[in-house]
């Protein structure tokens, strides 16, 4: 096989294998990618799901009120219990909510609220210290 032959197919090798390997990381990213959206739509789902929780409760807790401004007797028991349930899913919502944000890839400079990569260990915007 001629020389100027030889040298091309090996250098086509090489680039063949180097496409290969972008395509591959690639491929790994967008894994990960798609991972990271999949859970946070799960997450959003729960809190969709918990913010019409405590809609209901909302409603059923100034029901309980209003019956009250009527004159009627509401067990304060029933008024107790739908507090505490809708401090719960509150709190609820604040965790899914944290851990929404920490799924994120990236965080906010205090300083002057310029976007900035999670690796980034200082704002490019302004230099401080994220």
């Amino acid at each position: 096989m001629d020389a100027k032959v030889q040298t091309f197919l090996n250098k086509m090798k090489v680039v063949a294998n180097r496409t290969s390997q972008a395509a591959g990381r690639a491929a790994d990213v967008a894994g990960k990618k798609a991972t990271e959206i999949a859970q946070a739509t799960k997450i959003n789902l729960q809190i969709f799901d918990l913010n019409t929780e405590c809609e209901i409760l909302y409603k059923e807790i100034g029901k309980m009120v209003y019956d009250v401004h009527q004159g009627f007797e509401v067990p304060s028991e029933d008024m107790d219990a739908r507090m505490e349930t809708l401090d719960e899913k509150q709190a609820k919502i604040a965790a899914l909510r944290d851990e929404l944000a920490g799924m994120k890839s990236i965080v906010i400079c205090s300083a002057c609220g310029k976007q900035c990569s999670k690796e980034d260990s200082f704002c490019p915007g302004c230099g401080s210290a994220l």
